[in-house]
């Protein structure tokens, strides 16, 4: 064989086809190749003996593996994962390797690292007796040979559940797949799982450094049983004997990567692993694709429907505080409320889903606000470090001293962030101890570990953060929640707001009163005549789903038709439309609805504007395969915008 097709990490849907000198096999091995002026790692897709092109061909310059990384099947799956996304195959392979295999590497340069694979050790006195209930559904969970949907109450024992079927898959020989929706999540589940499986437990996130990641890469290919909990990217390391893979609280947005390759773990699991390993959805609030192909017998449901220790459920009440003066964004009946609870001993948590101080800094003379350069956002005023900071981009920009508009030195702010909430609460209860938990306080491994450790304190104290704590935590003393601002998700114009707004509400009341201590919820609102807070005071997620079910088939909406989004961006808007509207035309055939161009809502980011078409049908095969279609054709035109991508499994229009 004399020639390889490699596939390199660009833009560029294709392989490239580059001379053998070695005289040996090279499908599956990492190799360093010259495209261009660069130097970049790709991997040898296949092995061929002639070349039938007409330009000159460059030779591999080294061979960087002494056998292939990837086996023929890992091929032939990563190819079917390129088409179905429609995405490069050199950016796709490369999210198959950890960091250090991304590099120049060779294989014996990395033999210097290991990852020694610990024998068995279960801890049986550490696991908790199964109700009934509990015990059916595990029971289902192992006779049934497809996927499987663990629909149960918060505090109602889903992940006991799962423990007690890892088990009996490691007894068996085989590993287990944990997915979590954030990072801040894995120290608690792992400390949780360490004290059933001991070292056989181990965990992978993008906090990770590059050399603990390749170690659990090594790891993962060990024949022993283990298990691994990690966040989305866990789905791409190479697990031996793998037995199932589990989504805990699946409904989660986290799953889905929202740039570069924008794959859908759930969904990827069954290309990756197809009949190889059980997947197993666990969630309080099923996402609606989940529960509508339960109803149509493609996902096997199981359900607990009362809490564990007997607990009541939350109470839920809508507090309108339309013409009521606010502290901090809180009215003074939900002060008192807060207050009482503080006497009891309790715990509050308020949800504000706003990180920061205040969402708008303006100058009260002229009007000016102040917005970033590169994107159409306002900047969010972060007092405690004096900044002003864009959410998209991540730039920040020091406080002005005076407008640059009118040269005035009268500054204020409007709206609330958590930041704000946490001062005004501190403010109002010096004695009590006030914790603010959001991206901002978390990032970082150290920051992380130390507030989950704060997390389990049992003290009268009150949070304040975002929805990072309505994700799974397991709050011993919490009897008071309180959400703010939480109407722009009854409103917004993505349909996938509604869906995601009562996840989280419903999600968020699930943490208060897991001991059995009673408990209340309060909503806080300006429209508390909304139709869907009369659902969403019931506690009950199914009544919930199932309204928005019926109203998305009545209008034939997403899930009852498929649905693709194609994004666009650039920094010419006449041309980014011009681009769209060509699309549309060329999109707009038999069976396939084309609507759009629309505007995303952030309308600009990083000084390119945003749009997007939207593409759905009710016959999938043959939408995707006009789609590839048009990327072929439009791969073969000269490029006439910065960036364009097809969304496929999309969750919102940014």
């Amino acid at each position: 064989m004399n020639f390889v097709d490699v596939a390199i990490p660009s833009p560029l849907r294709s392989t490239f086809t580059y001379k053998n000198n070695t005289g040996e096999l090279l499908a599956g091995k990492r190799v360093l190749v010259e495209f261009g002026k660069r130097k970049l790692v790709g991997v040898v897709t296949t092995d061929k003996s002639d070349f039938e092109g007409q330009y000159k061909i460059k030779d591999v310059l080294q061979v960087l593996d002494e056998k292939p990384t990837f086996n023929d099947i890992q091929l032939i799956t990563i190819e079917r994962i390129s088409k179905h996304y429609m995405h490069p195959i050199g950016v796709v392979f490369e999210v198959f390797l950890p960091t250090m295999l991304r590099k120049a590497k060779t294989q014996l340069d990395l033999n210097k690292y290991s990852s020694n694979v610990c024998d068995l050790d279960i801890n049986e006195a550490n696991f908790h007796k199964l109700t009934s209930d509990q015990e059916s559904c595990l029971e289902g969970i192992k006779d049934n040979n497809g996927e499987s949907v663990l629909f149960g109450v918060t505090s109602s024992g889903k992940t006991e559940i799962y423990k007690h079927y890892i088990k009996s898959l490691l007894l068996a020989g085989k590993s287990a797949l944990v997915l979590v929706p954030e990072i801040f999540l894995t120290p608690q589940i792992y400390d949780d799982f360490k004290k059933n499986f001991n070292d056989s437990v181990y965990i992978h996130h993008s906090g990770l450094t590059e050399l603990q990641r390749y170690k659990i890469w090594l790891a993962a290919q060990d024949n022993k049983p283990k298990i691994i909990i990690g966040t989305r990217s866990a789905i791409f390391l190479p697990i031996k004997n793998l037995g199932a893979i589990i989504f805990d609280e699946e409904h989660d947005q986290s799953y889905k990567q929202q740039d570069g390759f924008r794959y859908d773990a759930r969904s990827l699991a069954k290309i990756i692993f197809g009949d190889l390993a059980k997947i197993i959805y666990s969630s309080a609030t099923p996402s609606l694709s989940t529960l509508k192909n339960a109803k149509d017998n493609l996902i096997q449901r199981f359900s607990l429907k009362k809490r564990i220790s007997k607990s009541p459920m939350p109470q839920i009440e809508v507090h309108p505080i339309n013409k009521k003066n606010l502290i901090g964004g809180i009215s003074h009946e939900l002060i008192d409320e807060i207050k009482k609870n503080d006497e009891k001993g309790n715990q509050t948590l308020i949800l504000l889903n706003r990180r920061g101080y205040a969402p708008v800094f303006l100058c009260n003379s002229c009007g000016w606000i102040a917005k970033s350069n590169c994107c159409e956002t306002s900047l969010v005023l972060h007092q405690s470090v004096r900044r002003l900071k864009c959410h998209r981009c991540e730039s920040a920009w020091a406080i002005p001293d005076a407008c640059p508009s009118c040269g005035a030195k009268d500054f204020s702010y409007k709206g609330i962030g958590t930041q704000q909430v946490e001062e005004a609460i501190k403010n109002i209860f010096p004695k009590t101890e006030v914790i603010r938990i959001d991206r901002d306080s978390v990032s970082g491994k150290t920051r992380r570990e130390k507030s989950t450790t704060t997390l389990k304190n049992l003290e009268p104290r009150i949070l304040v953060g975002t929805q990072l704590l309505a994700k799974g935590h397991d709050f011993k003393k919490i009897s008071l929640i309180i959400v703010l601002n939480l109407d722009f998700g009854l409103f917004g114009a993505d349909i996938h707001l509604q869906e995601q707004t009562a996840q989280l509400l419903i999600q968020v009341a699930g943490r208060a009163g897991r001991t059995g201590m009673d408990n209340k919820v309060y909503l806080q609102s300006r429209v508390a005549d909304h139709p869907m807070f009369n659902l969403i005071q019931t506690g009950d997620y199914e009544l919930v789903a199932n309204e928005i079910l019926k109203e998305r088939k009545k209008l034939d909406l997403s899930p009852y038709i498929d649905v693709v989004y194609l994004k666009a961006e650039d920094a010419n808007q006449a041309r980014l439309r011009k681009f769209l509207v060509d699309a549309k035309k060329y999109l707009s055939k038999e069976h396939l609805e084309v609507y759009g161009p629309f505007e995303a809502p952030i309308t600009k980011v990083g000084y390119k504007h945003r749009m997007f078409c939207i593409i759905q049908s009710s016959k999938k095969a043959i939408m995707l395969k006009t789609i590839n279609e048009f990327v072929a054709y439009s791969d073969k035109q000269k490029k006439e915008i910065s960036n364009w991508v097809i969304d496929i499994d999309p969750i919102n229009t940014s």
